[in-house]
């Protein structure tokens, strides 16, 4: 009789992980948030929540970038894709949200020509 219902609470755990597994990814709601700022060389935007903070990695350092949420940053397991509007350089994703980095996205702005040039951009998660 043990065995029986050790075993029954086994299916019943086994059936609840696989059900429940994916509720990250069913639970994610989408949204945007619009970036504008100077970039002289490389900045990282960490957005995590409804805040995105920037930090110039080489170059000058400017201080004037701007941020609106249209929508709640992921709190669970997205899928983050970038939409460069303005800027000479690269906008690239390099840190997707997930559980290990506490849902934080990273984009990277890379600008290696001389001088500064103003960037916008438009994040969309799902």
């Amino acid at each position: 009789m043990r065995s029986l219902k050790t075993m029954i609470f086994a299916v019943a755990v086994f059936t609840a992980a696989v059900f429940f597994g994916n509720v990250e990814t069913v639970c994610a709601q989408s949204g945007s948030m619009e970036w504008r700022g100077t970039v002289d060389d490389v900045v990282q935007i960490r957005i995590r929540n409804r805040n995105a903070r920037s930090k110039t990695i080489s170059g000058r350092d400017y201080n004037d970038d701007n941020f609106s949420f249209n929508g709640r940053a992921p709190r669970e397991r997205a899928s983050v894709s970038v939409d460069k509007r303005d800027g000479r350089g690269q906008v690239l994703i390099v840190q997707q949200p997930n559980r290990r980095n506490n849902f934080t996205t990273i984009v990277q702005i890379i600008d290696k020509k001389g001088g500064a040039d103003r960037y916008r951009f438009t994040l969309n998660w799902n």
